[in-house]
């Protein structure tokens, strides 16, 4: 479980900041953005000023690491190390009932932090910070787009019906921090939107399942960009629990957020999508990272 709730009787008088930093032995700085989060609270669920004095009974929600890490880096530098996560792990804790990849790396590291994310049904190569120091490094990396990124799916159908060699799929999409109501997790194509861009190269097709394997790299990074593009094709990602029928959809969001983890485990998917490179240059160094599934192709 990534956040426990723990009570404390604090028993003189001591300034919050102070009592968060001696509790989670981190920094000032560390200690008031927990308070800014208004993760320290009085008895009464009154939130905790990081400029008052604490005394008596306090409850304080915490990232704690209750299990051994599964997970461990199957890369690493002093600067950066590469996790392959599994399908159907949150790549940051979302709720109090979900573990999440984080509770791995920061039971190894707690100074670490994940330098970008993946989708919680997609598996692949995750960058984390080695130190502290690097972290606005590697962020910049990412934010600059100056890392190649590649995945690899099988999709539904025989897309060389829709094109004979490699393409470019450029569609605007519309994020959903900007949707509201019925199903505003999902992102949408629309002329509102951000330009999105995504190249594919077909790679293989199965005429017995009917499925099409692509070697996929976003040129921009949007949320669920490749997973929308290729149904707005009419060729969805095998597994696609999302972008598919909305009935499906709603049964699957609903489940995960309910966390009942008998009906949840029912509706769970393997999409056929995976992160399987990463190809940069940091501090002089060209690097070119690659999973299992990526190398099927060499």
């Amino acid at each position: 479980m990534p956040f426990v709730r723990e009570v404390f009787d604090v028993p003189a008088p001591i300034k919050a900041w102070a009592f968060v930093s001696h509790v989670l032995a981190c920094s000032r700085a560390q200690a008031q953005s927990v308070l800014d989060r208004g993760r320290l609270r009085y008895p009464n669920g009154v939130c905790v000023r990081k400029s008052e004095r604490i005394v008596g009974q306090v409850a304080l929600l915490h990232f704690k690491a209750l299990h051994a890490p599964s997970l461990k880096p199957i890369f690493s530098t002093p600067f950066f190390e590469i996790y392959h996560k599994p399908k159907n792990l949150y790549s940051h804790p979302k709720n109090y009932q979900s573990f999440s990849l984080y509770e791995s790396v920061h039971a190894r590291n707690p100074e670490a932090r994940l330098i970008h994310r993946l989708d919680y049904e997609t598996s692949g190569l995750v960058m984390v910070s080695a130190q502290k120091r690097y972290e606005n490094t590697l962020r910049t990396l990412f934010s600059a787009r100056q890392i190649k990124k590649t995945y690899h799916a099988w999709v539904q159908g025989d897309i060389r019906a829709y094109a004979q060699g490699d393409f470019s799929v450029i569609l605007p999409i519309l994020e959903p921090k900007s949707i509201r109501g019925d199903l505003g997790i999902r992102c949408q194509i629309s002329t509102k939107g951000k330009f999105s861009a995504t190249t594919i190269e077909i790679l293989d097709f199965c005429s017995y399942t009917q499925r099409t394997r692509l070697k996929i790299t976003p040129i921009s990074g949007r949320t669920h960009q490749i997973r929308l593009h290729l149904s707005a094709l009419g060729f969805p990602i095998v597994g696609e629990p999302l972008y598919t029928h909305d009935a499906h959809a709603r049964a699957y969001l609903d489940a995960k957020k309910a966390d009942f983890q008998g009906a949840f485990k029912s509706l769970q998917t393997k999409l056929a999508l995976e992160a399987t490179g990463l190809e940069f240059a940091l501090f002089g160094l060209a690097y070119g990272l690659y999973s299992k599934e990526a190398k099927r192709e060499s």
